[in-house]
């Protein structure tokens, strides 16, 4: 089995199976976007996306959303989410 290299959620780096959901390199999510192994409502992550961007690169609510919304769209788990 292959592991995923990145999260098909939110790009984070999955290194190695403890970087993946549960721990299980079969789940190609990361901790933050699928804490119990499934992952979260697609608003739920945009949000937490969104609140994410604007402390990392100090966007109003507005902005950040608006470039959380564009990467998320561009990722697996999200291509027909939005």
């Amino acid at each position: 089995m292959t592991m995923a290299v990145s999260c098909e959620s939110c790009g984070m780096p999955l290194a190695g199976a403890e970087a993946h959901s549960l721990g299980d390199p079969a789940i190609p999510y990361c901790s933050h976007c699928a804490p119990d192994g499934k992952l979260q409502p697609a608003e739920e992550r945009l949000e937490r996306f969104t609140q994410w961007t604007m402390r990392q690169e100090g966007l109003d609510y507005s902005a950040a959303r608006e470039k959380a919304l564009a990467y998320l769209k561009s990722m697996p788990a999200w291509k027909d989410a939005f």
